[in-house]
């Protein structure tokens, strides 16, 4: 029996909290923060149950989460992700910036924007390719 609800699955965003939290507690457990490592565990998991049942609704929100929908849906997905993308990039610039004015390591930043920046090209060659 899968977890289906119209189009798409429930598990989705459900598996992505799961692991990456997962993931992450791991890391923090290995750094020696047990007590921390334990919360994140907890977190995750009401996360992970509140992402499963939301994704089982019918609203436009649930669709994007089981990584189903229609057309519309599937826009809005996309420009919410360019949205957001488009605020972390303008972050990480100013927070270059700033770190540079004030004299301090700026390389996590510059980072981010290099990889934000790559990642872009790549993405748009391939979309490019495909259509």
């Amino acid at each position: 029996m899968t977890a289906t609800t119209g189009r798409g699955h429930r598990s989705a965003s459900t598996a992505v909290l799961a692991i990456f939290g997962g993931a992450l507690a791991a890391a923090t457990w290995a750094n020696g923060d047990h007590g921390f490592a334990i919360a994140l565990v907890v977190f995750y998991a009401i996360a992970s149950v509140i992402a499963w049942i939301w994704s089982g609704g019918s609203g436009d929100v649930a669709a994007i989460m089981r990584v189903g929908g229609d057309e519309r849906q599937k826009h809005l997905d996309l420009q919410a992700t360019a949205y957001a993308g488009l605020a972390a990039t303008m972050f990480a610039l100013i927070a270059t910036v700033v770190q540079t004015a004030r004299g301090a390591d700026a390389y996590p930043y510059a980072l981010v924007c290099g990889v934000g920046g790559l990642s872009y090209v790549v993405a748009l060659a391939v979309v490019r390719r495909r259509s």
